[in-house]
């Protein structure tokens, strides 16, 4: 009982590994924006053409396929990443990424559409990185965990209880799963629905 309670107390102290991430997305959405001002014509025409399109040539459900098997690969390889010790860095590089794209793709709504781009970042992309970044937040902060727990263990030489541990970090998979479902679910219906508002706008 006195070793679960120290292992509880243990990671307890990483309690706030939420505002770590949202300071790595934070700081990605920034270094984003400030990178937009190399944003190339030719970005800026992609971006045009694939909101044009995008309603008329997508396979609905194929695309709600395609989006939810990436959404799974990519809770299952940050999950993965949180089995090493040398997990914390690289899944803090992945969470700085998405924050990094995140405002790249708000800059270059603005860059392309000027005023008329802040309606497409609220109708086109905010639905479709919410669900994203719930996802993100939960399966980043369980690996980071899970791999601080290893380094722990490793370092304090005692026996890890995976019994436990897996099935906390299996639930946040599970309802990573569940997030992911229903994001690709909203981005093949309803997100298509908003492109095509916005492009009759």
């Amino acid at each position: 009982m006195k070793k679960k309670h120290h292992y509880h107390g243990f990671l307890k102290k990483y309690q706030n590994v939420y505002l770590y991430i949202a300071i790595l997305v934070g700081c990605g959405l920034c270094m984003g924006i400030i990178l937009s001002n190399y944003i190339d014509v030719n970005d800026i025409q992609n971006l045009s053409a694939y909101l044009t399109t995008i309603d008329s040539n997508v396979n609905k459900y194929d695309y709600f396929i395609s989006q939810f098997f990436l959404g799974i690969l990519f809770i299952l390889f940050v999950f993965l990443l949180g089995t090493s010790i040398a997990g914390i860095p690289i899944i803090s590089f992945v969470v700085f990424t998405k924050g990094l794209q995140i405002g790249f793709s708000c800059a270059l709504f603005v860059a392309t559409y000027q005023m008329k781009g802040i309606v497409g970042i609220l109708l086109t992309l905010l639905p479709q990185v919410v669900f994203d970044l719930l996802a993100t937040f939960l399966i980043s902060a369980s690996a980071i965990q899970l791999s601080m727990y290893i380094v722990y263990s490793c370092t304090n030489r005692e026996r890890l209880d995976f019994r436990k541990l897996f099935n906390t970090v299996l639930n946040d998979i599970f309802i990573c799963f569940l997030i992911m479902l229903v994001g690709a679910y909203l981005k093949s219906t309803i997100v298509i629905e908003f492109i095509k508002l916005f492009n009759l706008m």
